[in-house]
């Protein structure tokens, strides 16, 4: 893949590549310079508290579905653990 640099200093990310860092227009991504002119790309982790995402979760889903903090922990963990291996593909 490869991106062309405007006249601006800018890239424009085409959208399956921002699919994969799971990120869209707006949001954060992070740059490290590594050796011989190589970056490394991720997604900034996001820094949503527990009661900002709690308060998302419930403007958003409508269930009747009762789910204990373990049962959401596992869900949230093995969701975790399936990004993580897209981000090796």
């Amino acid at each position: 893949m490869e991106l062309t640099l405007t006249a601006r200093g800018q890239f424009t990310f085409n959208k399956s590549l921002m699919e994969h860092l799971g990120v869209s227009a707006g949001e954060k991504i992070s740059i490290r310079k590594l050796p011989a002119g190589k970056i490394e790309i991720q997604a900034r982790k996001n820094k949503m508290s527990p009661q900002a995402l709690l308060a998302t979760l419930r403007s958003t889903i409508k269930t009747d579905v009762k789910l204990t903090i373990e049962e959401m922990n596992d869900e949230i963990a093995r969701c975790y653990a399936e990004a993580g291996m897209k981000g090796l593909e």
